[in-house]
Order: structure tokens, then sequence, then C-alpha cells
């Protein structure tokens, strides 16, 4: 008998209480609580997929009006809204981004003295910029980088997620899963949810029969 799966609405919440300093997301954490005595207006953040770049945006526009904008939707409309927001953040930066736009919005925000925050997968000065006044615009920001994971921060990676999704993980479970998992923020949420997944379809409580075999696929 075939067994429906119901996928459930959840909602990844995004609390300051949630949100676990370590040693490798500590400077990126300490600028968003120092708020509004910034030493710049212009941010980069940049660290791996899942490091947590957006919880802490997320965070900080309780503090702030905030505009967040991904680079794949990155147009000219983006200058008209910057006019209403205290602070305008471009999510996931990469190469491929409009230059001549991004420099003239970099202009327009600055000409407004707005807050503009830049988080990318990598520190945006060692992009392949062509546009030369672009690059020296990048290159004034201020970097913080977000690195990859301790033990203690996949621990609790792992707790709020499966909280997220209503599912209780053993101690013993969990141990295992730490020892075994690939340092890696994308990896890390991979195996959250290609677990949940699995034990949604087959209708099997999450054991450490089925954490081998996700981890043995990752």
């Amino acid at each position: 008998m075939s067994q429906l799966v119901f996928k459930f609405p959840f909602k990844t919440t995004y609390f300051e209480k949630d949100f676990f300093v370590s040693a490798n997301n500590f400077e990126a954490y300490k600028l968003i609580e120092s708020w509004p005595k910034w030493p710049d207006k212009k941010i980069n953040i940049f660290g791996p997929s899942g490091c947590g770049k957006t919880h802490l945006v997320n965070i900080l526009s309780k503090k702030l009006k905030l505009l967040s904008v991904n680079a794949n939707s990155f147009d000219e409309k983006v200058n008209k809204l910057a006019n209403s927001f205290d602070c305008i953040v471009i999510e996931n930066y990469e190469e491929n981004i409009n230059e001549n736009l991004l420099y003239s919005f970099i202009n327009h925000v600055l000409q407004l003295n707005k807050i503009l925050i830049i988080n990318s997968f990598k520190n945006i000065k060692k992009f392949k910029i062509n546009l030369v006044d672009l690059k020296s615009r990048l290159d004034s920001f201020m970097e913080i980088q977000i690195n990859l994971p301790t033990d203690d921060l996949i621990k609790v990676i792992i707790l709020k997620t499966f909280s997220d999704k209503q599912i209780n993980l053993s101690n013993k479970n969990l141990e295992y899963i730490i020892k075994n998992i690939d340092r890696s923020y994308e990896k890390i949420f991979k195996f959250i949810k290609d677990i949940d997944n699995i034990s949604l379809s087959t209708g099997k409580s999450i054991n450490i029969n089925l954490i081998k075999k996700v981890l043995l696929n990752e």
C-alpha cells in the first residue's frame, strides 16, 4: 500500500534567540548587534550556502526598514524602491550580475546615505569584475566572513531545523550525525531535507539505519 506524503507548510523561522553565535560567525553577529554604530555603510557578508547570512539579514530587518533583493532578480526597479528603505541587501551575489546597473545602484544608494549589504558565497573582491569603476567600489566594501561550522554549531543547526519540522531526534542519533556528516552547510541542509523526505514517504521514524543510509548517499 502506497502512502500519501503531505507537504506541510513548515515555515523556516528567523529569531535572534535561534541564532547560535560561535567563533565562525561572531564578527558578523557582532556587526548586526552593534547597529546603528557601524563603521561603514557598505558591507559584504560572505560565506558558504546555509551559513546564516539570510538569518542575520532577518534579524537586522527587525531593527530597521530593510529591502532584500536576490541578485537574480536585480533590475532597474530597485533604484526607485531604495528610496523607501534604510537598508538594501543584495542576496546571492554572482558574477553574472549586470555590472553597469550595479555600479549605478551603488552610487544611488550612497547618495541617499543608505546602508548597502551584499551577501555572497565568497569575498566580492575575488570576483572577476570587468568594469573598473565597479571594482573600485566593491574594493571599498567592509568585509565580514562566516566560516564553516564547528561541531557545536552543527548540533544547533540540526536541532533547530528538525524542531522547525516538528521532528524529535535522540542524543545518540544526533551524535552519530555530527561525527559523520560533511562539514559543509550545504551538505548539512541537504541531509536534513533528504532524511525528512524519506521518513515521510516511507512512514518510518528517523533511526540509525536510516541516518547511515542517507549519509552514505550524500
